[in-house]
C-alpha cells in the first residue's frame, strides 16, 4: 500500500511539471524557458502490469486551451516505433500509456520526448523530456556460464591454500542486493577437505590431500542473490578439482637386501637388476629414481645405470676384483628421486645417507612431517666373489737384481736370482711348470728350467745400448705343463750400480673416520726409483693394532684399509708394513691413527676434532683460573 500511495505521488508531481511547462508557452520567454528543465526519472517497477492504468504521465500544452487543435506525440526509443512501442500517447489528450510489462534488463531507461504539434505539422511548444527508469526487482538467478568448472591444486597443499575464485554473474541491477551473490558448498565428496567463502573464494579446509589415495574431488557449489538471504534465486555448479602430484613418497626397492655373485679377475659385466618402486605419478621427476652407491665402492669396482623409463637399475661390474685380495665386498646403495623430496612428506626407515628429506619407506605422504636433513635408507648389497682356477703368476711383476760393473770379479754361469712364479690360488710356488727365458736384448742370461735359476752369462756392461736409465731387462716365461697350459711373464730388471736403500713410508700419520662410514684409504712413498719403488704392498700388523681391519688394493701407491666391526668414536691405533715391489720394508712398523667422530649436519669429523681440542683447552683453561684462587685460599 505504501509502495502504491509513493508511486501516485510520483505521477501526480510529474503531471504537475508537465503543466508548469506546457502554460509556459502562454506567458513570456522567460517562464516557457523553465520547460527546458531536466525532470526527474519517473519510476516504474519492472515486471508490474501498467497496461490498464489510463496514463502514466500527462503532455498537455496551454494553446490547447485557447481553443487550438494540438496533437501530441512521443518521440524516442521505445515510443511509437516497431518492436519498441513499449509507451504510446494519445494524441489529442496527451496521456501517456504503457503497452507492456517492462524489463530492466532489457531496457533500464527510457529516454522520451513529448511532442506537441499543429495539425499543419508545426511545433506548438519545444519538445519536453519524459525519462522512465525501471525500477528493479529479483527476477533473474545467478549464472555461473557452464555448469561444471575445473581446479587444480598441489596435494600436500596447507589448510588455507586458495584454490581457485568462483564466479557467477547476475543480471539484476548492479551494486544491489539482487545481484550481489553468496556462495557455498552444498556437496562435496570422496571427502570433506574443502571450504567456500561467501565471496566465492574456494579454499583447503584439511591438509591430507593425497594424490595417491584419491586424485579428483567433485565439489556442487551454490550461488544465491540477495547475498544469501531467504528469499532469493539460487544456481548450482560442480567443480572438479584434479590434484597436482608432489614428490612426497620417496623410491622404495623391492628388496630390504641383495645379494649377488661375481667372477674374479672379470669385468664389464652386469651383476644384477634392481627396481624401485614409486606412488608418485609416473614419467615425472617426482617418480623418476636416481641410484648411488654410498658405501664400499671406494675402489670403484662398481657402477649404476638406471632407465629412467622403467626405474630399473642395473650394478655394473666395472673392475676385475681379485679374490686373494678380497672374498666379499659389502655395497650400500641409496635411491631418490630426481626432484627433491616435498617438505612436508613422511619418512621412515634406518637411514643412513643424507640426501635432503625422505626415506627408503612406502609411508610417506602427506600426513606425516619431514624436516630438513631427514637421511634416506641405504639398502645393503653383498657381493661375493667367486674364486678362479687362475695359474701361475710372478710376484713382484718386475725382479729388480743389483748387479756392480766394476768391484767384483765376474763368474760365468754366476747364480744373481731366483725369480719362481707363484700360484695364485695357493700362494705357494707353482708347481708343475717350466720357465724359459723370453727377450734378453744382449744375450745376459740363461735360465733353469725346473729351479728358475738365473745366470748372468755376460759381464755387465753400462754402457751398453741396451741399457735404459742405467737397468737391463728381460723376460721371464713361466709355462704349466698341464693340459689346460696356461702363461706367465714376469720382468728382469738389472740394476747397475743402482741399489734399493730406501723403505715406502707413509704419507701421513693420523686419519679421520665418520662413524657412519667404515673406511680410510692410506697412502705411501718411496725415494726409490722404479723398479724399486711402487707398486706398494699393505700389510696389516695385528701387534699394536686396536679392532680388526682389512686391507684392499686401491691403487700403486694408496690401500683401503677397511674395519670389519661398528667404531665408536674413538682414537684407534693401526700399525702397517708397507713393502715396496722388491719385499723391502721399513725395519719397524709404521702407526697411524684413526679419529672415529660423528659427522652428523654436515660436520667434517677432522674440523669436529679440531672444534673438540678447542674446547677441550678451553674447559682447561677455566679450569686453571678456578684452580688458582682455591690453592691461594688452601695456602692462608
Amino acid at each position: 500500500m505504501l509502495r502504491r500511495s509513493r508511486s501516485l505521488l510520483v505521477l501526480l508531481l510529474f503531471g504537475v511539471q508537465v503543466a508548469i511547462v506546457v502554460r509556459a508557452h502562454s506567458g513570456n520567454n522567460l517562464v516557457r524557458h523553465k520547460r527546458e528543465l531536466v525532470l526527474p526519472p519517473k519510476p516504474l517497477t519492472e515486471n508490474v502490469d501498467y497496461t490498464e492504468k489510463k496514463s502514466i504521465a500527462k503532455i498537455r500544452s496551454d494553446y490547447q486551451t485557447e481553443g487550438k487543435t494540438v496533437f501530441y506525440f512521443l518521440e524516442g526509443r521505445g515510443a511509437n516505433q516497431y518492436p519498441f512501442h513499449v509507451f504510446v500517447v494519445e494524441p489529442l489528450t496527451g496521456n501517456v500509456r504503457v503497452t507492456k510489462k517492462l524489463d530492466r534488463e532489457e531496457i533500464d531507461t527510457y529516454e522520451l520526448r513529448g511532442v506537441a504539434r499543429y495539425p499543419d505539422g508545426t511545433e506548438a511548444d519545444k519538445p519536453i523530456d519524459l525519462r522512465i527508469k525501471v525500477v528493479d526487482q529479483n527476477d533473474n538467478a545467478p549464472n555461473f556460464g557452464s555448469s561444471v568448472l575445473k581446479a587444480t591444486v598441489d596435494e600436500c597443499s596447507p589448510a588455507g591454500t586458495i584454490v581457485m575464485i568462483v564466479n557467477a554473474t547476475d543480471a539484476d541491477e548492479e551494486k544491489t542486493k539482487n545481484s550481489k551473490i553468496a556462495y557455498s558448498i552444498i556437496k562435496q565428496k570422496p571427502n570433506p577437505y574443502f571450504d567456500m567463502s561467501k565471496d566465492g573464494f574456494l579454499i583447503v579446509q584439511n591438509a591430507m590431500l593425497d594424490r595417491e589415495k584419491e586424485d579428483t574431488y567433485f565439489l556442487t557449489v551454490m550461488a544465491k542473490d540477495l547475498y544469501g538471504e531467504e528469499g532469493g534465486h539460487t544456481a548450482t555448479a560442480t567443480v572438479t578439482i584434479t590434484l597436482n602430484d608432489v614428490n612426497d613418497n620417496p623410491p622404495t626397492l623391492e628388496k630390504m637386501e641383495y645379494e649377488g655373485v661375481i667372477e674374479e679377475n672379470t669385468a664389464g659385466v652386469e651383476v644384477m637388476m634392481i627396481k624401485a618402486q614409486d606412488l608418485d605419478e609416473k614419467a615425472t621427476d617426482n617418480w623418476e629414481a636416481v641410484y648411488e652407491i654410498v658405501k664400499g665402492n671406494e675402489a670403484g669396482y662398481f657402477s649404476i645405470k638406471n632407465d629412467p623409463l622403467t626405474n630399473e637399475a642395473i650394478l655394473m661390474l666395472d673392475k676385475p676384483v681379485d679374490y686373494e685380495d678380497v672374498e666379499k665386498l659389502e655395497l650400500g646403495l641409496a635411491v631418490k628421486n630426481k626432484a627433491p623430496l616435498f617438505a612436508g612428506s613422511g619418512a621412515n626407515g634406518a637411514a643412513n645417507i643424507d640426501f635432503g628429506c625422505g626415506a627408503g619407506s612406502a609411508s610417506g605422504g602427506c600426513g606425516a612431517n619431514c624436516a630438513s636433513g631427514t637421511t634416506f635408507k641405504t639398502y645393503p648389497i653383498e657381493i661375493n666373489v667367486k674364486n678362479q682356477l687362475e695359474g701361475p703368476d710372478f710376484f713382484p711383476s718386475v725382479k729388480a737384481i743389483t748387479v756392480t760393473e766394476e768391484g767384483q770379479s765376474f763368474t760365468m754361469n754366476q747364480v744373481i736370482a731366483s725369480y719362481r712364479a707363484i700360484d695364485k690360488d695357493t700362494g705357494k710356488p707353482a708347481e708343475n711348470v717350466k720357465y724359459v727365458k723370453g727377450s734378453d736384448p744382449e744375450n745376459w742370461l740363461t735360465i733353469d728350467q725346473k729351479t728358475a735359476e738365473i745366470h748372468l752369462i755376460k759381464k755387465p756392461d753400462r754402457e751398453s745400448a741396451a741399457l735404459v736409465n742405467g737397468i737391463y731387462f728381460a723376460k721371464i716365461l713361466c709355462i704349466t705343463e698341464d693340459m689346460s697350459a696356461k702363461t706367465a711373464t714376469g720382468t728382469i730388471a738389472i740394476q747397475v750400480e743402482d741399489y734399493n736403500d730406501h723403505c715406502p713410508t707413509l704419507t701421513s700419520d693420523a686419519k679421520n673416520m665418520c662413524t657412519s662410514k667404515n673406511s680410510i684409504i692410506i697412502s705411501a712413498k718411496d725415494e726409490d726409483a722404479f723398479p724399486n719403488g711402487a707398486p706398494f704392498q699393505f700389510i696389516i700388523v695385528p701387534e699394536g693394532t686396536e679392532g680388526t681391519w682389512q686391507v684392499e688394493h686401491y691403487n700403486d701407491t694408496a690401500a683401503i684399509v677397511r674395519t670389519k666391526e661398528n667404531k665408536w668414536p674413538h682414537v684407534y691405533n693401526l700399525k702397517l708394513q708397507v713393502k715396496d715391489q722388491q719385499g723391502k720394508a721399513c725395519q719397524e712398523p709404521q702407526e697411524i691413527k684413526v679419529y672415529v667422530c660423528e659427522c652428523g649436519d654436515g660436520v667434517d669429523c677432522a674440523r669436529k676434532s679440531g672444534n673438540d681440542a678447542g674446547i677441550e683447552l678451553l674447559l682447561l683453561g677455566l679450569m686453571l683460573l678456578l684452580y688458582i684462587p682455591l690453592l691461594m685460599f688452601l695456602c692462608l
